[in-house]
């Protein structure tokens, strides 16, 4: 058994009822797919019993359906992807920077980017967009255009 078979065989033991999907993608690469009211237990336990000790990123999708977030966690030579699909309509999920303080900045990036406010973050100031930005005006979003600015002209 490889060492990615022995995590999943392990992820699924203790977080299987967590679970909404789990498998392999490849070489090294394992995804979990969660509820959102779930992402933050699934997260604190595979960073305090599974050994996943250091978070590589978060990062979101809009997928058009809804707006993925996704935690990238470590585990030796392996990754372990955490899937949260949230609504895209006013997208809500609890901070994880309690658990893992290096998630603060990139909750403020997929907050700006995507809209998706993390619940109980300890700094949402923006990071990644001005502080003119409009609000409600979110760039990775699939529907958003850029508005034409005034006295300019677009080419």
């Amino acid at each position: 058994m490889t060492e990615e078979e022995e995590m999943l065989a392990r992820i699924r033991e203790r977080l299987g009822p967590l679970l909404t999907d789990a498998g392999r993608t490849g070489p090294r690469r394992l995804v979990l797919h969660v509820a959102p009211d779930k992402a933050k237990e699934v997260v604190r336990v595979l960073h305090g019993e599974l050994g996943c000790r250091h978070l590589t990123a978060i990062n979101g999708l809009d997928t058009g359906e809804a707006i993925e977030v996704m935690y990238h966690m470590s585990h030796g030579g392996c990754v372990v992807s955490v899937h949260a699909p949230l609504p895209r309509d006013g997208p809500r999920i609890a901070t994880v920077t309690d658990l893992l303080p290096s998630a603060n900045l990139y909750e403020r990036e997929v907050r700006d980017l995507l809209g998706v406010e993390f619940e109980g973050h300890p700094d949402p100031r923006r990071l990644m967009l001005y502080e003119g930005w409009p609000e409600g005006e979110h760039p990775l979003r699939r529907d958003w255009k850029p508005k034409p600015q005034e006295g300019g002209t677009h080419g």
